[in-house]
This record gives C-alpha cells, structure tokens and sequence, in this order.
C-alpha cells in the first residue's frame, strides 16, 4: 500500500478519525502506527525507526508506538492485531502494552463483527493457534469475541476426562492446527464442547 504522510485526530469511532491532515514529515507520520515493529521506513537507503522497532524486532517484542492507551483508543482492533502478530511470529507482548489491554479490553465491543472474525481467523489458521486463543483470554478479549469458550475455563468434566473443558478444546484446536486442516474443521475442534 502506498499513501501520504498524515496526522490523525480524534478518533471517536474507535476506527476513523473525524479528521486527517498531511503530516510534514515520516517521523510525525510514523508516531500514529500501531507498534514500534511497523513503525518502520526507509528514505532511500537510510532506515527512520524513531520507535526502536528494529529492536523490538529482534528482541520479538510487540509494543505499542507512544501512549498504548491512546493507539487502542485510535482503533481498538488494534488490540487483537497484537494478539494475532505474537501468535504468528512467536512474539511477546511487552508489559504496558499488556496491561492497556487488559484494562481497555471492552473498546473490542465497539468494533465491527467482519473485522474481528477476520483477526480471530487469522490466530485460528496459525500454527500457534492454540496459544493465540490462550492469549486472548489472558488479555481478557476472549470474552467479547466467543464468551461461551471461555465459560469453560477451569471447569472440571467428567471422570473419563483429564482436562478440563477449556484444556480439552484448546488441545483439540492445537491437534487441527498440526495437521494443517482448513477454517472450518478448526472451528469445529474448538467449539465442539461449548
């Protein structure tokens, strides 16, 4: 994608912002991404990275760029792309990062059905997808996503099951995700005891 250096303003969406200016410069530009990690650019062969995302980078460190609680206040969604980018890339999530998640974890319920199916598809299909949706429930957006997964968390079955509820279809989805198998058998194996 290719668009123009731009300073956003009040987002009150938590999507769009009610205005968009030209920014003056790639850093200003820079300053309203999401993480350290894409704030990145190049201008000709020299690489601007006002954010140290080269060092998150290799540090596989997902942080987000300034005020973590104003980028999610930007777009909430942004919180799940976290939880999607440390699952893909076997990242961590640094800890301010995490805990502005954790506390604003309910902006998630201002965001369009479409494009949390489309980041919750994206853990599912990864081959950590089993960790990915342990990680949404400990950033406690689990719950506004598939809430009826969640009420199986801690809750013991039968005695011809060792696991409990949540253990048994996580382990269900890992074993899917290790065969390669498509969206939907995915689906099925994690929900099949909800």
């Amino acid at each position: 994608e290719v668009t123009t250096f731009r300073s956003d303003h009040k987002y009150t969406d938590r999507r769009r912002p009610e205005e968009v200016k030209y920014a003056q410069t790639i850093e200003e530009d820079l300053s309203r991404r999401d993480f350290t990690v894409n704030a990145l650019a190049l201008r000709g062969t020299e690489l601007i990275d006002p954010f140290e995302g080269q060092k998150d980078l290799k540090a596989k460190v997902i942080r987000a760029v300034g005020k973590s609680e104003e980028r999610f206040g930007e777009d909430a969604l942004r919180m799940m792309r976290a939880a999607r980018l440390a699952t893909v890339l076997n990242f961590t999530i640094e800890e301010k990062t995490k805990k502005a998640i954790q506390t604003h974890s309910q902006l998630l319920k201002e965001i369009s059905e479409e494009r949390v199916r489309d980041e919750f598809q994206k853990i599912i299909m990864a081959d950590r997808a089993r960790e990915g949706i342990e990680l949404l429930r400990e950033l406690r957006l689990l719950q506004y996503i598939t809430p009826e997964l969640e009420e199986g968390y801690g809750v013991d079955q039968n005695k011809h099951h060792k696991y409990t509820v949540w253990e048994h279809n996580l382990f269900s989805l890992e074993y899917a995700a290790k065969q390669k198998w498509s969206l939907i058998v995915r689906l099925a194996s994690l929900l099949h005891d909800v």
